[in-house]
């Protein structure tokens, strides 16, 4: 017999959701063994072969399994370390991953929403794959000093705190589409110059591919010591260190510098401004 209590208890729950609730709750719980007993080693193993097969990055991992986010279930990684050809191994300290909500895969168009921790920096963003590989998301606490980022990127001696937006894809030639950044409380290197510049802030627009590996179409830049602003571009050549570069740099130097600025070689005129010109290639840049 139901005692008075049972009874209350199951006039206060509609039937129907007795009915579906009970069900649901014992497929959740069949799955959430399934989960933990799921091989995700075997499945990380797997992964890490196919990227290495189609892009020829070797990535190992010290542990790989489900975490469930607001958005959705996921597969975190920690301890990871990427490999890309010709380079040593860079260390990822977590790689999430998760099916990004999106109607392209209506199409059939896969597309993932990843996270990334690194000592160099942070990243999320959303990664495609139809035909090409393409990424769309945010860098943030970057060091453009340090690799990876020194390693794909010329910096010329730059430093400081990077944050980025990113919309690009790996083509034949090389990476293709657009980059947005600011560089702040950092300091630039020039060629002949002997001593860094600080700067508290550093702007700029770059295209990549096309005719140039890279084409920076706007660059402003704010100092204690200088200000200023430029364009130019980053010519192709294999390796890429022999690639032609041309810039050129209008700025507004303060006295406390200007005699430093002219003995690298810039005319710096009397009211403090003076134009950079920057050639040479990637690997032994001019400055006049």
């Amino acid at each position: 017999m139901p005692t008075t209590a049972h009874q209350e208890a199951g006039d206060a729950l509609p039937r129907a959701l007795i009915a579906i609730g009970v069900p649901c709750a014992g497929v959740l719980l069949v799955a959430f063994f399934l989960i933990r007993g799921f091989p995700y080693e075997e499945l990380g193993e797997l992964i890490a072969s196919r990227i290495e097969q189609s892009h020829g990055i070797q990535l190992t991992f010290a542990d790989i399994g489900p975490t469930l986010q607001f958005a959705g279930p996921a597969l975190e990684a920690t301890q990871l370390r990427a490999k890309f050809p010709d380079q040593p191994a860079h260390k990822i300290d977590r790689a999430l991953v998760r099916p990004a909500w999106s109607l392209s895969w209506l199409v059939g168009e896969p597309v993932l929403h990843v996270e990334l921790d690194s000592p160099s920096g942070s990243a999320d963003g959303t990664l495609r794959w139809n035909g090409l590989t393409a990424w769309a998301g945010t860098i943030r606490n970057a060091r453009p000093e340090l690799p990876p980022i020194s390693d794909w990127i010329p910096t010329g001696g730059c430093e400081g705190n990077l944050e980025a937006t990113l919309d690009v894809s790996m083509a034949e030639q090389g990476p293709e589409g657009r980059v947005e950044f600011e560089i702040q409380d950092g300091s630039l290197s020039l060629p002949g110059l002997s001593f860094p510049l600080p700067f508290t802030s550093l702007t700029g627009e770059v295209n990549l591919g096309g005719d140039a590996y890279a084409t920076l179409t706007s660059l402003s830049l704010e100092g204690p010591d200088v200000s200023g602003s430029g364009s130019g571009k980053i010519g192709r050549a294999e390796p890429l260190e022999q690639a032609p570069i041309g810039f050129e740099f209008t700025l507004d130097v303060k006295p406390s510098i200007s005699r430093a600025v002219s003995a690298a070689g810039v005319k710096v005129n009397p009211g403090g401004d003076a134009l950079i010109k920057i050639s040479g290639t990637v690997a032994k840049p001019k400055i006049r």
